[in-house]
């Protein structure tokens, strides 16, 4: 079968390649993927600055159809519509594990990083990790999204508090913050996206999918928040992925308010004043994947059509064309990139 596997450092250490197709243990599925999502992590894997076991294929956003299963797989039958918690191996025995929090387990191997991942024709995942996407549900492809969906909803749902009518500063509208901001309308927040006057089209989908309002001017984004709150944002989420957005939540949060960090930024060093951080008395939160919990959160909000992943699929492409479907993501010319195997053929 056909895979996208990282073999060696450097872009030039990431190729198609034919490899044997997987063969599930007990208590694993073999899933033939229908669409796998390309990441920030996936450019970070290519580009070395996140730890890779090498040759690994890469890919852990996913939505994908069950052919084979093996030996005790709960109630997964050939023909489910399946996704994955990509961290889906690991002790199983610490305190973390035992809490459904396997992201956090100092052993943990995640499919697309340390363990075969997605973006081939066919993985191997265990039953237990691995969650069914509603049998009713047309757009399919959709749900290669439910990953990045679920950091944001690990973030919004359980990692802060939210209260009806709290005002939510989102900084950063690419497809992170775009999810956290749909997380936040569905707990009745107040949202304001903020990005660069550059960010224009991603302002424009964000006010589309139901945020309150959208500025691309720092004094403008002041000004809105004291019309709703004189004290300044109660939330502020980074989700751009750069130290001058760290920045902008630090100076437009409330006193005793929350800023929650969803943002990963690989090799790139940040500055900031974090004394801020005392004299104001914040809550500081980093979110961190997923937890077996946020997939019941953010499936059922996906079910309910409580939030609109559709839009964020920009570009689909078959798995022999991922250059340009990585080129897309690092030159932010797409919200989501997802590669397609079957449109290789």
């Amino acid at each position: 079968m056909k895979a996208l596997v990282k073999f060696d450092y450097g872009k030039e250490g990431l190729e198609i390649r034919e490899v044997p197709e997987p063969i599930p243990q007990e208590g694993e599925l073999k899933v033939k993927v229908i669409a796998a999502g390309i990441c920030g992590s996936d450019i970070h894997s290519m580009l070395d600055e996140r730890k890779t076991i090498m040759p690994v294929t890469l890919g852990h956003e996913y939505v994908g159809e069950v052919v084979e299963t093996c030996g005790d797989v709960g109630d997964f039958k050939v023909g489910d519509n399946v996704v994955t918690l990509p961290a889906c191996y690991s002790c199983g025995e610490c305190e973390f594990c035992k809490a459904g929090m396997v992201t956090l387990c100092a052993h943990r191997a995640s499919i697309g990083t340390h363990r075969n991942g997605a973006m081939a024709e066919y993985v191997v995942v265990p039953a237990k990790y691995s969650f069914k996407v509603p049998d009713d549900e047309t757009d399919v492809i959709s749900y290669a999204l439910s990953e990045p969906f679920n950091c944001a909803v690990r973030g919004v749902y359980e990692r802060i508090n939210v209260k009806p009518g709290d005002v939510a500063v989102v900084v950063g509208p690419g497809t992170i913050g775009q999810f956290a901001m749909q997380a936040l309308k569905s707990r009745d927040a107040y949202v304001i996206a903020y990005g660069l006057p550059s960010d224009a089209s991603r302002l424009q989908l964000a006010k589309e999918l139901g945020v309150d309002v959208i500025v691309d001017d720092f004094d403008k984004l002041q000004e809105e928040i004291k019309k709703v709150n004189p004290r300044g944002a109660d939330i502020v989420v980074e989700a751009g992925g750069h130290p001058s957005c760290l920045d902008v939540c630090l100076n437009v949060v409330k006193t005793k308010g929350t800023m929650l960090v969803l943002s990963f930024y690989g090799g790139m060093q940040t500055s900031l004043r974090f004394d801020t951080t005392h004299e104001k008395e914040l809550d500081v939160f980093g979110s961190n994947s997923t937890a077996m919990s946020t997939w019941d959160i953010g499936l059922k909000l996906i079910a309910d059509k409580k939030v609109n992943l559709g839009p964020l699929v920009s570009l689909k492409l078959p798995l022999t064309e991922w250059k340009r479907g990585f080129d897309a993501v690092v030159n932010k010319e797409a919200y989501k990139v997802v590669l397609c195997p079957g449109l290789d053929k």
